[in-house]
């Protein structure tokens, strides 16, 4: 009989910015991590012998996003293990489960965010993140889609109902925000399914 002690996440690498510090917080959880870029990936992306997946910020090139997006509805419909995406991950998520996604100014640095009861962090309400992006999920969201971000600030963080797909605006990955407990509580999450 084979035992398997590390966490293994499969990391959709999407070259953000912070991909080093994501990877290097995953590890530090104890976590064993693939690395992949999904434009690379002839056919389905893998969902199979891992148990999570984080899709990170960065961009889709251009050549083939919609592919890529194509990839991506496939794989979120054959997907059994939890999912944490990460400013790009969540709009790919978003996007993927119907929700609208509008331009913003952008928004770089530190910022002031208030959730209400995120499953990956219930006790953080207000607190500072680091953010990086030009896109943002619009409200109203589909039904399939829960908000947990107080009312009145931009979209912050979701999850499809019934469902351990999650996704977050900012990048709890840089700095040392508490922010990085939402990391921590998905890879909690992830080897409590082993």
């Amino acid at each position: 009989m084979r035992y398997r002690t590390m966490t293994k996440l499969l990391v959709l690498n999407h070259r953000g910015l912070s991909i080093e510090a994501l990877v290097g917080l995953l590890a530090s959880l104890g976590a064993d991590v693939d690395l992949i870029e999904p434009e690379s990936i002839k056919g389905k992306l893998p969902v199979r012998g891992y148990d999570g997946v984080v899709a990170s910020g960065g961009y889709l090139k251009s050549a083939t996003r919609q592919e890529t997006l194509r990839k991506y509805s496939s794989f979120f419909e054959e997907l059994d293990s939890p999912y944490l995406g990460i400013c790009l991950g969540m709009k790919i998520l978003g996007f993927c489960y119907g929700a609208r996604i509008g331009k913003t100014p952008p928004v770089v640095g530190e910022s002031l965010i208030s959730l209400r009861g995120f499953p990956l962090s219930p006790s953080l309400g207000e607190f500072k993140v680091h953010q990086n992006h030009k896109y943002q999920l619009l409200p109203p969201l589909p039904r399939s889609l829960e908000n947990f971000t107080a009312e009145g600030q931009p979209i912050q963080a979701v999850k499809v109902m019934g469902r351990d797909l999650f996704a977050v605006q900012f990048h709890p990955e840089v700095g040392d925000s508490p922010a990085r407990v939402i990391v921590a509580n998905f890879v909690s999450m992830c080897s409590g399914r082993q």
